[in-house]
């Protein structure tokens, strides 16, 4: 175990190895709580005992209720690190031509979906970052709100009105390619 590395005196080795086996399903299921994912729990796991191992002197009895709820809580602060690292890596993974089919509407020409592309990517910033955290990264109203920091009404708005301009521009250009269709007779 690389985590006996970083421990001192063989008593708190031995202490870590009994904290290892006693708590180590427990940790393991508050990190899955948390992050849903049997992987990312496990890596949640492993940097709790590495904050443990580097911090053996804080734990005194390894039976005792002080113990447990303090690995407890290294443990959901590991996963919900984990979490939000995620959740900025999801964001900066955002991209316009991952946005679902029913957004994009069921437009089969090349030169109509690049126009809507065109759309999306005109549309203001306050209105494309919502839109795109709402159906590109399908995060709920509310992460949109916490991640942007702004109100869950003020969301749904943002929403509304994106899709408003983006209806407005499409029957623009629909509009403008009808008549050069009708020119070409």
């Amino acid at each position: 175990m690389i985590f006996l590395m970083l421990i001192d005196t063989p008593e708190e080795k031995r202490k870590f190895v009994v904290l290892y086996e006693k708590y180590r399903y427990l940790m393991q299921k508050v990190s899955m709580d948390v992050l849903q994912d049997c992987f990312w729990a496990e890596d949640a796991v492993h940097d709790a005992f590495m904050h443990i191992a580097k911090n053996m002197s804080k734990i005194d009895e390894v039976d005792s209720i002080a113990t447990r709820r303090y690995l407890i809580t290294i443990t959901k602060n590991a996963a919900i690190d984990i979490y939000r690292k995620r959740r900025i890596q999801m964001q900066k993974e955002i991209y316009i031509d991952e946005l679902d089919e029913d957004i994009l509407l069921s437009y089969t020409e090349t030169d109509v979906e690049n126009s809507v592309l065109d759309v999306l990517k005109n549309l203001p910033v306050k209105y494309r970052d919502v839109f795109l955290l709402k159906y590109s990264a399908k995060l709920e109203n509310r992460e949109i709100a916490k991640l942007c920091g702004i109100q869950e009404v003020t969301v749904r708005q943002r929403i509304a009105r994106g899709k408003i301009l983006i209806e407005k521009e499409l029957s623009r250009l629909e509009d403008s390619g009808n008549e050069t269709n009708s020119c070409d007779g």
